[in-house]
């Protein structure tokens, strides 16, 4: 557990250590270096592989407040702040934001730092021949290294991984400077500062920041010390960790028993590969057939890195995710966190304490759950949320490693209608409400598939999948209602039908529903196209229950960009006003008529966005499980200035109505009046906003 730093901040020792080297730091200095850099120490210390690397401690940090005269200015800023008030809260971040970043670095702090970043730049046989001076009179080029933040301070509530900011790829002395400069500055985050502030006061309010030797890696991943089997699980892929942001890698994954016996091994087909230039810059690499389906790890790799990922639980007392990377054969232990082992069966993956937890927040805007797999339901049922706005399917098709047309040839469709329905069943049993997605695999994910179609698509987000696969082999689609219905009279039930483009798709759903006689079900459609956008009016006529946006999706095909391309996704604007006036369009046409909206996607994760979506008033918004209680929480944030009213009793009521819906253990409440709709006449639906409706 981390240690709180005493004394004010007027009582800096003169023998105050501004920079520590990992190679002096053990878990008795989390207070001078916070967690994540004693943890680095620790493991260095112990002679594993972690490269080398220095903190800059948080008696730098607080000299510099000091020296810089920021210490009392910052102190007024917060005096009398109300933490209630979120856009109070918002514009004094913003102001101590503006003044740390406009202050400079006392001399004997940024010489340490210089002096230390040169040194990180000289190899090991440079150090042990000469001196400190020789070595920095005749230092190499700068290296690239990464600059993270770590906290210094008993918090309050376990902080989310990445609340405070990481930067990687930084080169130069200047650059180094700018950026521990920047980390400093995101300790004043708003969410950090209304959350931590109520306990601690400002005195107590410090960070380090790690700054680390990169590895220019020819393999990248990570590594569970331990899942619910006592199993050790491990992911890798080609080329360096960012690729693991790119929807067109599948990692190799790979288990090992306690006596690291490899006991199973799944090759992930790796279309590209993510590697660093000279300037820092990241490109996407195309990779050779070879490497495409070849296996990362060598055995031997895989056996050594599981005895990493044993040595270091052992040494740090709890199950750990450790990242690694490896050059020229050699492993090198980047970071190592604690997370929690998942106590359900078949769960793919253990789950990070810090990212799957215990939803409080109640807002007016609902918070459901998007879950990629039944095979989350663990993580699910620990956010507390009672619904479900998508459940996908695709992991449960997946799982057999058959295609869905491999049981349409083979006459077993029965087979298949069972495979799903005993994959949703377990939702069924232990939530109130569901949402499914019929079948939306990607012709890139389901190549290995026996059964699957043999021509690889060049863009499967415009290929042959979800309602044009579906209704061109209608049998599957209707196995896959038929399943959905089974489980309809255990709880409600609805049913999504994604990659819409016409409303003659949604008519012959409608038929094939009508067939198997579950016409009552309620339909949602999702919004994934400019098409389906700009049929929102014809969709709200043909008496859909829900609309639901994919944010990331819909956002690629307005914009006209692939995410996962290196060289064009800083173009991804969720904010672009073509897809925010369309959205708005959407959002007023359904509230129009009496229809629901949601939303899911990357797109929420960004605060400005989902800032955007609740000024509208989106009426769901769906999140997996690891960020259900960070999405609440901002939520509930945005929420406290956007949504106040003047009677303050209805608005307790409102919430606590919303507590009893969609959280488990809310207290029973009686019936709540229905809130009236404000007249549109003369007013929106006669307005086109784009000109094209």
């Amino acid at each position: 557990m981390m240690e709180k730093i005493e004394g004010s901040f007027q009582e800096i020792e003169k023998n105050a250590e501004f920079v520590k080297w990992f190679s002096k730091i053990d878990k008795s200095l989390i207070s001078l270096v916070g967690e994540k850099g004693a943890i680095l120490g620790e493991l260095f210390l112990n002679k594993l592989p972690v490269p080398n690397g220095f903190v800059v401690t948080s008696e730098a940090y607080r000299k510099f407040l000091i020296s810089s005269g920021l210490e009392s200015k910052i102190k007024i800023l917060l005096a009398n702040v109300n933490l209630d008030n979120s856009k109070e809260i918002e514009e004094i971040s913003s102001k101590i934001k503006n003044l740390i970043e406009n202050s400079e670095f006392p001399e004997e702090i940024k010489e340490e730092i210089i002096d230390s970043y040169t040194i990180l730049g000289t190899n090991k046989i440079e150090i042990e021949k000469g001196s400190a001076r020789d070595i920095l009179n005749n230092a190499s080029e700068p290296v690239f290294v990464s600059v993270r933040s770590s906290i210094c301070f008993k918090n309050s509530e376990k902080i989310e991984r990445r609340e405070q900011d990481t930067y990687l790829n930084v080169k130069g002395n200047e650059a180094v400077l700018e950026h521990v400069k920047k980390a400093f500055v995101s300790l004043f985050n708003p969410l950090t500062l209304k959350r931590e502030m109520r306990k601690k006061g400002f005195e107590n309010f410090n960070i380090a920041v790690i700054v680390q030797k990169m590895i220019d890696s020819e393999k990248s991943g990570f590594a569970f010390s331990k899942d619910s089997s006592e199993n050790i699980n491990i992911s890798a892929i080609w080329g360096i960790g960012e690729g693991f942001n790119l929807e067109n890698i599948s990692p190799d994954k790979y288990t090992l028993s306690r006596e690291l016996e490899i006991i199973g091994r799944q090759i992930g087909e790796k279309t590209v590969f993510v590697i660093r230039d000279s300037s820092g810059s990241l490109k996407a690499i195309k990779s050779g057939v070879e490497r495409k389906n070849s296996q990362v790890l060598s055995d031997y790799e895989i056996q050594r890195i599981g005895d990493f990922a044993e040595k270091i639980e052992v040494h740090l007392g709890s199950p750990q995710r450790i990242d690694f990377a490896i050059v020229n054969s050699e492993i090198s232990i980047l970071q190592s966190e604690e997370f929690q082992i998942s106590k359900v069966k078949n769960k793919e993956d253990p789950v990070e304490n810090s990212e799957v937890m215990k939803v409080e927040k109640i807002s007016k805007t609902k918070i459901k759950l998007d879950l990629d797999s039944p095979f989350m339901i663990g993580d699910a049922e620990k956010t507390a949320l009672k619904k479900i706005g998508i459940l996908k399917i695709e992991k449960i098709i997946e799982k057999t490693g058959k295609h869905p047309l491999y049981f349409l040839e083979q006459n077993s469709l029965i087979q298949y209608e069972n495979i799903i329905y005993d994959g949703i069943k377990s939702v069924a049993e232990n939530f109130e409400e569901v949402w499914v997605r019929t079948n939306d695999l990607l012709n890139n994910h389901s190549l290995n598939l026996e059964g699957a179609p043999k021509i690889k698509e060049e863009n499967p987000l415009l290929g042959m999948h979800g309602v044009r696969f579906g209704l061109k082999y209608l049998p599957i689609l209707e196995a896959e209602l038929k399943a959905i219905k089974r489980i309809s009279g255990k709880i409600g039930v609805g049913i999504l039908i994604p990659n819409l483009i016409s409303i003659e798709e949604l008519r012959k759903v409608k038929t094939i529903l009508k067939k198997i006689n579950f016409e009552n079900v309620k339909i949602g459609v999702l919004i994934e196209t400019p098409a389906s956008m700009q049929l929102i009016k014809e969709f709200c006529n043909e008496k859909v229950n829900l609309i639901v946006v994919n944010s990331e999706v819909i956002a690629q095909n307005i914009l006209s960009v692939d995410s996962s391309n290196q060289d064009v996704s800083i173009y991804l604007d969720y904010l672009h006003p073509s897809l925010v006036y369309q959205l708005e369009y959407l959002i007023r046409v359904a509230k129009r008529n009496n229809v629901e909206t949601n939303i899911f996607g990357k797109g929420i994760l960004e605060d400005k966005f989902l800032e955007y979506i609740l000024r509208k008033e989106i009426d769901f918004i769906s999140v997996p499980p690891e960020y259900a209680k960070k999405i609440s929480e901002k939520v509930s944030f945005f929420e406290s200035d956007l949504l106040k009213v003047k009677d303050s009793d209805p608005r307790k009521y409102e919430l606590e109505k919303t507590k009893k819906e969609y959280l488990r253990g809310g207290q029973e409440l009686k019936s709540f009046p229905e809130k009236k709709e404000k007249s549109t006449k003369n007013n929106d639906e006669s307005v086109d906003i784009l000109g094209i409706f």
